[in-house]
């Protein structure tokens, strides 16, 4: 008997960058479930209506993404690997022609990632925010004096590439991770993602610090979040090197526990494989 297609869930619609990340790591053949927002993914795997939710947690070029933050912090589920996506940024249209464009569309995310380029080639432009970088793509397609930043994929909806690669800087990339039920066991090449908090009190943060510091263990990423309903308190999320059943870890965690941070792992899992 075949194995059943796994059901993958990521914020839609087709054709946008999560789309492209979820074809590359489950292939055409997988179940997708397409939502509306990022927090819609995760809430899809944890409620069973997809094995997984594929969704974009960091930029290179405009860090974390909030809405991933948020939506893991208030689940249960488990962070069970890592892909990351090279983003192509091009502009698409109808026409060719760079003085027809009077609006330029798409997610936050990619008009960040662009702005330098769209003030010095559309300095008069208004600048439209969408919800994915597919409907601006759909925006475009409807209105000659709009252009839409996205993908090649997002293309296919039947605008031209009017320009390729316009990123403000070459080496742009977005970190997905896969989030779901499963544990993932030590691979030898393994990250781990886990979010913290600390007594509201000097120096609280330089102790945590020192923890990982002690057990040898590498921060590869910290920024912190508000509490949500706690005025002023914050949150640190952080990804260090290892894996949560390797003896270092499991030390520092305990540790942090014992010096009454709060602390919980959001998962551990096999770094990802970076070109270049």
């Amino acid at each position: 008997m075949p194995a059943p297609r796994p059901r993958v869930a990521y914020m839609g619609p087709p054709r946008s960058f999560s789309n492209a990340a979820a074809l590359a790591l489950y292939g055409a053949d997988a179940d997708f479930v397409v939502t509306r927002t990022i927090p819609d993914a995760v809430e899809a795997a944890a409620l069973g209506q997809a094995d997984v939710a594929v969704v974009p947690i960091e930029n290179t070029i405009e860090g974390g993404v909030n809405a991933t933050v948020d939506a893991l912090f208030d689940s249960e589920l488990h962070i069970s690997g890592e892909f990351v996506l090279d983003v192509d940024l091009c502009l698409l249209a109808r026409s060719p022609d760079l003085s027809h464009i009077q609006r330029v569309a798409s997610h936050p995310q990619p008009l960040g990632q662009c702005k330098h380029w769209l003030r010095k080639h559309l300095p008069h432009a208004e600048l439209v925010v969408t919800s994915s970088t597919t409907a601006a793509a759909e925006d475009a397609l409807k209105d000659p004096h709009t252009a839409a930043v996205g993908s090649k994929l997002a293309a296919d909806a039947g605008l031209l590439v009017v320009r390729e690669r316009i990123q403000d800087h070459e080496g742009n990339a977005t970190r997905f991770v896969i989030v779901g039920q499963q544990l993932t066991l030590p691979t030898g090449n393994d990250k781990t993602t886990l979010v913290f908090s600390t007594p509201h009190e000097r120096g609280a943060l330089r102790r945590v610090l020192e923890v990982f510091d002690r057990e040898g263990l590498n921060l590869t990423r910290i920024e912190s979040r508000p509490l949500r309903g706690q005025q002023w308190e914050y949150a640190f999320f952080t990804d260090l090197e290892g894996h949560r059943d390797e003896p270092p870890v499991q030390r520092a965690l305990a540790q942090l526990g014992e010096g009454g941070a709060l602390v919980r792992v959001l998962g551990s899992y096999p770094r990802a494989r970076v070109s270049g």
